[in-house]
């Protein structure tokens, strides 16, 4: 959760919301949850970690071309390939693949304010942070729905044009996100070292 409060923080869904400057505790801490739901949203849409993280991954194959097929590859480094051996002891054929994999919204600054702000609205949109807005201001307009399924948010009285219209002040929808979606669930060949070789902190873009 740390990393993805540094993207979209919770004063920046509070200000969107309509939520009155400074949060409290609890408030923040219903904000950051609307915040993490935001971003399983994204990573659900994309098929890929929205941001940079370490997964182990288990009983992986090698793809028989120099690669691995992993469930969240593409793999920006592989940190390690452990041989999985079966009750008694025999190699498997599989691996348990140590990988850094995600996009990166330091190094894609186009790509960091597209993901900061849908995750933002979509936070504002979030029932729970509309219920704290209401406890907070009982006459504020607020955020009506997020549509996930339709990749749609509707605002309430918002002022700002149709959910993805382009129009100044129009909430976005997941779709504004579609360039980074993933397309192939393999690592491409000729990448990655062979599963044979001893597997180093090697980059694997």
């Amino acid at each position: 959760m740390g990393d993805e409060l540094l993207v979209v923080t919770p004063e920046r869904v509070a200000v969107r919301a309509g939520l009155p400057l400074p949060l409290s505790e609890e408030q923040r801490l219903v904000v950051a949850e609307a915040i993490g739901d935001g971003f399983g949203e994204v990573a659900a849409y994309l098929g890929r970690p929205p941001l940079p993280e370490e997964i182990e991954e288990a009983g992986v194959l090698p793809d028989g071309r120099g690669g691995w097929e992993l469930v969240h590859g593409p793999a920006d480094e592989v940190l390690s390939a452990v041989a999985e051996t079966d009750a008694g002891g025999d190699l498997t054929g599989r691996y348990t693949v140590t990988y850094r994999a995600g996009l990166d919204p330091a190094s894609n600054s186009v790509y960091g304010r597209a993901l900061a702000r849908y995750v933002a609205a979509a936070a504002a949109a979030s029932p729970m942070v509309r219920r704290v807005v209401q406890q907070a201001e009982p006459d504020a307009r607020l955020v009506k729905q997020a549509n996930v399924e339709g990749q749609g948010i509707t605002w309430e009285d918002s002022g700002g044009g149709e959910a993805g219209s382009g129009a100044a002040g129009a909430p976005p929808t997941l779709d504004s996100l579609k360039r980074w979606k993933r397309r192939s669930v393999y690592q491409e060949p000729g990448i990655a070292p062979h599963p044979l070789e001893v597997i180093g902190r090697r980059p694997w873009v």
